[in-house]
């Protein structure tokens, strides 16, 4: 019988690797939710300054589709990021018709906290694992589609 949190699943679960990945994640989501509420940042704001940190301005339409979220929640995150001057709207000088999204120094700021903070908060959901083990991890879940 599998043991997680002290807490013994059933067989019939404990077998089920959807049910396993479905615990993990709550458990890994609710740490990290704790992390960023600490610096005044929810998950959804942190994918948008992640990917703006790491890929640098974008559209908003390609910022959803980067990080797979519904365009209209894209939109009530990037309003609400925006009026906390931690992005700002620009003209692409490529197509007058579009804006890019780009962080702002708070904006930057405010990512470097909130990376530090679910930096530490995957420490507590991994555990005990050894490097080797996480990278192991990694690479496994980059391959479930």
């Amino acid at each position: 019988m599998l043991i997680i949190n002290a807490v013994p699943y059933p067989p019939a679960l404990a077998s089920r690797v959807g049910f396993l990945l479905a615990q993990a994640h709550m458990s890994a989501r609710k740490r990290a939710d704790e992390a960023l509420a600490g610096v005044g940042l929810d998950m959804k704001g942190f994918a948008a300054l992640a990917t703006l940190a790491s890929s640098g301005p974008t559209s908003q339409r390609k910022l959803s589709e980067l990080i797979r979220m519904d365009p209209a929640t894209m939109v009530d995150v990037i309003d609400s990021l925006e009026a906390k001057k931690h992005l700002e709207r620009r003209r692409n000088p490529d197509d007058r018709r579009e804006y890019a999204l780009h962080l702002t120094a708070r904006g930057r700021a405010l990512f470097d906290r909130a990376e530090k903070a679910i930096l530490e908060a995957e420490k507590q959901s991994l555990g005990d694992l050894q490097p080797a083990q996480v990278r192991t991890l990694m690479g496994l879940l980059e391959k479930i589609q």
